[in-house]
C-alpha cells in the first residue's frame, strides 16, 4: 500500500470541557498539527475526523467512550488505512487497557501514528514492552495530576483560601499572601463580624424559635437589616444560608453549575465539602447547624424526603398560639388536631367585649372522616396535663445515672458496624496490593516472561477493580450507618444537657421557643375523650 493513497482518520480528544473554550483552543491545535503532518506525508489525505470533547482517557474505559467505539467499528469495516493522533495518550491513559487497544488497531491492518511520537509497530517483544511502558507512564501522570489537584484544593480549603467567586454572606475576601502561577494575588475568606451576627440570628430563629425561611426573611426585613446588595431578604437566600456547611467551618465548592449560559444551583448532596474543619471560618456551632438541618428535613413533604433523612417531628410551623400543634392527634380516628379559633362576644355597659379563644379541633370534620371522639378540645384541658407529665418525666430522669446509660448505649449501638468497617478497610488494602502485583505481571507478560497473557491480566485487574468498587460502596454505606446510629447516642447526650435547666428555660421562653423545647422531648400526644397519652422520644424504661 506504500505507493497507493492512504486514507487517514484523525482522532482528537480533550479531557475536560474547559479545554475546548476559546482561550485554550486545544482541539483546533490538534487538528492543525495533524493536518500539517499529513501534508508532509506522500499520498496521505485526511478522510475522517473524530472528536471527543470532555472525555477523560483515564477515568473512562474504552467501552464507555462512544467515539472510540465508532473508530474501532470503522476500522473493522476498513474505512481508513491510518489512524493519526497528536500524541498516543489521545487514545487513552489506562495502562491495563490502552496498550492493547493500540495493538488491536495494528492487528486490523491499520497503521497507528502520532504527530509527536511517530509510528507504533509491533515487530518484536521490545515494541510491545515500550508500548506498554508508554501508557503505564501516562496513567501514572494522570494519577499524579489528580492527586496534586486534590491535595491543592484540600490545602487551600484548610488554609481558608478562596477558589473563586463571591464570598458567602457572613464572610469577606482579603489578600492571602499567596500568588498563583501567573503571579496573580490569591484571596482567602475571613469572617465579616457585622454580617456574622446576622447569620447567628438566622440560625437562632430557625433552631430556637422554629421559624421557617419565609418567616426569618420577614423578621429581618421588619428589623430593617438589608442584604449585602442592600435588598430585602427572601426565602431562597435564607434557605441557602441554612444549608451551607461553611457556617459550621466546612467550606463547600461546586454549589453551582453553568448550563445554557446561566448558573444553576446544585443539590447540596452534589457539593464538594471539605473534610477538614476550618475553625477560623466557623460562625455556628456544629450541633446548631445539624439541628437546623433536622428541623428543615422534618418540614419536607414525605414524598420528597430521601430514605436516609431524619424524620424528627419538629413543629411544621410555630405561628399557632397552641403549644402542641404538630405533635397532637385524635386517638379515635387518628386525624391530626389543628388550631380552631373561637370568638366570644358579649355586651356590657362600656360596650361590646370580644375574646378570642384558640382551641384544638380534630381535622376529621374537614376530611369527611367519621370520628366518635370529641371534635373540639379546650386549650388548657390538653396542655396542662401534658406539661405536668413532661415535668414529672424530667424529675425522674434527674435521678438516673445517664453517664452509665450513654456509655452502654454507645457500646451496643456502633460496635458491630465498627467491626465490619475495619474488615472492609482490610479487604480494600488486600485488593490494592493484588492490583499492584497484577500490574507488575503485565510487564512480564509483554516480555514473554509470564504464564499469563496481557489480556488475562487485564481482565483480572478489571475484576479486582470491580470488587474494590463494591467495597468502596460498602465502606460508604457503613460510614453513613455509623453516623446515623450515632444520632441515637447523641440524643441521650442532648437530653442529659437539657434536664437541669429545662424548666427554667421553658417558663421564661416565648411560645415559639416553648414549642421547640417541647418537640425536643415529645414524639406524639394522643388525645381521647377521657384521657391523654404522652409518648416521649426516649422512653423512661430505657434507663431502668
Amino acid at each position: 500500500m506504500d505507493g497507493l493513497n492512504k486514507r487517514v482518520a484523525c482522532l482528537y480528544r480533550v479531557s475536560t470541557l474547559s479545554q475546548v473554550d476559546k482561550e485554550t483552543n486545544d482541539i483546533p491545535m490538534q487538528q492543525n498539527a495533524c493536518a500539517n503532518f499529513v501534508k508532509a506525508m506522500p499520498n496521505w489525505s485526511i478522510d475522517k475526523e473524530y472528536i471527543e470533547r470532555g472525555v477523560s482517557g483515564y477515568k473512562k474505559t474504552a467501552v464507555e467512550r462512544d467515539v472510540l467505539q465508532q473508530v474501532k467499528k470503522d476500522a473493522e469495516n476498513k474505512l481508513f488505512d491510518v489512524l493519526l493522533v497528536f500524541m498516543f495518550d489521545r487514545l487513552g491513559r489506562r495502562e491495563d487497557e490502552t496498550p492493547f487497544i493500540l495493538e488491536w488497531f495494528v492487528e486490523q491492518g491499520i497503521e497507528v501514528w502520532s504527530v509527536k511520537e511517530g509510528q507504533q509497530r509491533f515487530e518484536n517483544r521490545t515494541d510491545k514492552l515500550l508500548n506498554y511502558i508508554r501508557f503505564w507512564q501516562s496513567g501514572g501522570e494522570s494519577e499524579k495530576t489528580g492527586i496534586r489537584v486534590k491535595e491543592k484544593h484540600t490545602q487551600m480549603i484548610k488554609e481558608g483560601q478562596f477558589c473563586g467567586g463571591i464570598a458567602p454572606y457572613g464572610y469577606q475576601l482579603v489578600k492571602s499572601g499567596y500568588e498563583n502561577n501567573k503571579g496573580r494575588q490569591l484571596k482567602k475568606m475571613v469572617i465579616n463580624e457585622e454580617e456574622s451576627e446576622v447569620v447567628k440570628q438566622v440560625y437562632k430563629l430557625a433552631t430556637e424559635n422554629g421559624y421557617g425561611g419565609h418567616r426569618i426573611a420577614l423578621h429581618l426585613n421588619e428589623l430593617g437589616i438589608p442584604t449585602r446588595k442592600n435588598c430585602k431578604w427572601g426565602l431562597t437566600v435564607v434557605n441557602y444560608m441554612l444549608r451551607n456547611p461553611i457556617y459550621k467551618g466546612y467550606p463547600a465548592y461546586g454549589k453551582t453549575t453553568a448550563k445554557s449560559g446561566s448558573n444553576k444551583r446544585l443539590n447540596p448532596a452534589d457539593w464538594y465539602v471539605s473534610e477538614v474543619k476550618v475553625d477560623e471560618l466557623a460562625i455556628i456551632e456544629e450541633d446548631v447547624w445539624e439541628k437546623a438541618q433536622v428541623i428543615r428535613n422534618a418540614r419536607t413533604p414525605k414524598m420528597f424526603k430521601p430514605e436516609n433523612m431524619n424524620y424528627s417531628n419538629y413543629p411544621q410551623q410555630t405561628k399557632s398560639p397552641l403549644l402542641l400543634i404538630g405533635l397532637v392527634k385524635c386517638g379515635h380516628c387518628g386525624s391530626t388536631l389543628c388550631t380552631y379559633t373561637q370568638v366570644a362576644k358579649w355586651k356590657t355597659k362600656e360596650g361590646e367585649k370580644r375574646v378570642v379563644r384558640p382551641s384544638y379541633r380534630c381535622t376529621s370534620v374537614n376530611r369527611g372522616i367519621k370520628c366518635d371522639g370529641q371534635i373540639t378540645y379546650v386549650q388548657n384541658k390538653i396542655e396542662e396535663p401534658v406539661l405536668d407529665e413532661v415535668l414529672m418525666y424530667l424529675d425522674n430522669l434527674e435521678k438516673v445515672n445517664l453517664d452509665k446509660t450513654i456509655s452502654e448505649i454507645r457500646k451496643q449501638t456502633v460496635a458491630k458496624e465498627e467491626k465490619e468497617l475495619a474488615a472492609v478497610q482490610k479487604a480494600l488494602k488486600k485488593i490494592d496490593d493484588e492490583i499492584k502485583k497484577l500490574n507488575g505481571e503485565i510487564v512480564k507478560a509483554i516480555s514473554g516472561d509470564s504464564y499469563f497473557s496481557p489480556e488475562q491480566l487485564s481482565n483480572a485487574i478489571r475484576q479486582q477493580e470491580s470488587g474494590r468498587n463494591e467495597l468502596f460502596a460498602k465502606e460508604e454505606s457503613l460510614n453513613l450507618l455509623l453516623a446515623e446510629k450515632m444520632k441515637d447516642v447523641n440524643k441521650f447526650v442532648s437530653l442529659q444537657g437539657m434536664i437541669p435547666n429545662w424548666r427554667e428555660e421553658f417558663e421564661r421562653a416565648s411560645v415559639d421557643v416553648q414549642k421547640m423545647l417541647i418537640s425536643e422531648l415529645i414524639d406524639e400526644v394522643v388525645v381521647y375523650r377521657d384521657r391523654i397519652e404522652v409518648n416521649f422520644k426516649i422512653s423512661f424504661e430505657e434507663f431502668v
